[in-house]
């Protein structure tokens, strides 16, 4: 029986969230500073306890606390400084995703992809409040507060609906309803591979952890994250019947942008070789696969996925193809596991985009019509919103998830 108290810590948070977010609509004029200085509070009580501390242990970290204790009482002198930094991330943020909409939109407009509209309209409405965030960060600390205010709501009632269904043991496996899911901030997601690894390599040697194999799936999600460069956000593979399915920007010498743009490259390879050359290949990176129940139906609907993207392939062979000593990712893995390479003829998918059209985006396009729940709506979507998603559903009664592993 999966352990219900995690899902009574999940409701806490969640009033805890309302409770913030109510104590913002309220007070907004003062929320803001009352949220500065009490951190201020935390982090110069901290470092004094911490200097205390290191007195006793002898270890010398004085710099580093001397630091906080700066960072402490400037936020208790000027707490208008923390939160206009605030915004401007915030902004920054919000333009990225603007820039990242509208060059979605150039690709999709170039293949003729349905909907492209609301990419347009989306990076004109981000990059307009972006860029008024950034000009005028002071001005806008209301409407700052506003949307903390609404988001904390949002995911008050969110953490309070989930756990009251799972306390009641609502039954979900064969459920095929999409619902929106707003995830807590893209950064906050984006490592949280990165992070359970450094836990994992603290606490754990063994090299594979069979969490709860009970039962036999036909679907497997990978989440593949390693400790350096964009390994540490992650990469999303399907496995579908012991066959992987992979998408990415595999053809080096169609990238740009140091790999975030590219023709966009579908690989096929038996999992009982895959595997292997991961681990052999980057001996530092984590491979977390997460099996799934499947009925009659979900199984169908995944196959018709399947052989749609199937039919609108071309075969496309990596560089170690016509010159024996290329040593890019594709020719490694053609050479240990003679994966297929496609390329797209036409479509969403003929060009990769890191911050969009990625191997999550793909994956999401099968597995979705299992019903997996992870239709986001901040704009970017990264592997750790699949991972953090998997995490929590593995934690379920009644879960979609059969089994854990970490290869």
């Amino acid at each position: 029986m999966k352990n219900k108290f995690h899902f009574f810590l999940t409701f806490l948070l969640g009033m805890l969230f309302v409770f913030i977010s109510i104590f913002a609509f309220v007070y907004s004029s003062y929320f803001v500073y009352t949220i500065v200085i009490l951190l201020g509070l935390i982090i110069l009580v901290d470092a004094l306890f911490n200097i205390v501390k290191m007195l006793s242990t002898h270890k010398n970290h004085f710099l580093q606390y001397l630091i906080h204790i700066m960072i402490g009482i400037l936020f208790l002198l000027f707490p208008q400084l923390p939160f206009s930094f605030v915004i401007v991330i915030f902004a920054l943020y919000i333009c990225i995703a603007g820039l990242s909409h509208f060059i979605t939109y150039c690709y999709y407009r170039k293949e003729k992809v349905n909907g492209r509209m609301i990419f347009l309209l989306a990076s004109i409405v981000f990059l307009a409040g972006g860029v008024s965030f950034l000009l005028s960060p002071s001005v806008h600390a209301q409407e700052m507060t506003i949307i903390f205010a609404i988001y904390s709501l949002y995911l008050g009632v969110k953490y309070i609906s989930q756990s009251i269904r799972e306390l009641l043991s609502e039954n979900r496996v064969n459920s095929l309803k999409r619902h929106i899911r707003v995830s807590l901030p893209v950064f906050m997601v984006a490592l949280m591979p990165r992070i359970v690894i450094e836990y994992i390599n603290e606490h754990l040697e063994t090299d594979d952890i069979i969490v709860e194999a009970s039962r036999t799936g036909d679907l497997e999600v990978l989440i593949h994250v390693s400790k350096d460069g964009f390994g540490a956000i992650g990469h999303v593979d399907i496995c579908y019947n012991h066959e992987v399915i992979a998408y990415g920007a595999y053809d080096e010498a169609s990238t740009r942008l140091f790999g975030a743009i590219g023709d966009g490259v579908l690989f096929i390879v038996d999992k009982q070789k895959y595997i292997p050359f991961c681990k052999q290949d980057d001996p530092t990176s984590h491979v977390f696969g997460y099996t799934l129940s499947l009925d009659e139906v979900q199984r169908t609907h995944i196959e018709e996925t399947i052989q749609k993207f199937k039919e609108n392939l071309i075969a496309w062979q990596p560089p170690i193809y016509y010159h024996a000593k290329a040593n890019d990712y594709a020719s490694r893995l053609y050479s240990h596991t003679q994966a297929q390479f496609y390329k797209f003829k036409k479509g969403q998918f003929k060009y990769y985009f890191v911050m969009t059209t990625n191997c999550v985006l793909l994956a999401d396009r099968i597995i979705g019509k299992s019903g997996i729940d992870i239709v986001n709506m901040n704009g970017i979507i990264t592997p750790g919103t699949y991972f953090s998603y998997f995490e929590e559903e593995a934690k379920k009664e009644n879960s979609r998830v059969l089994s854990k592993t970490l290869y």
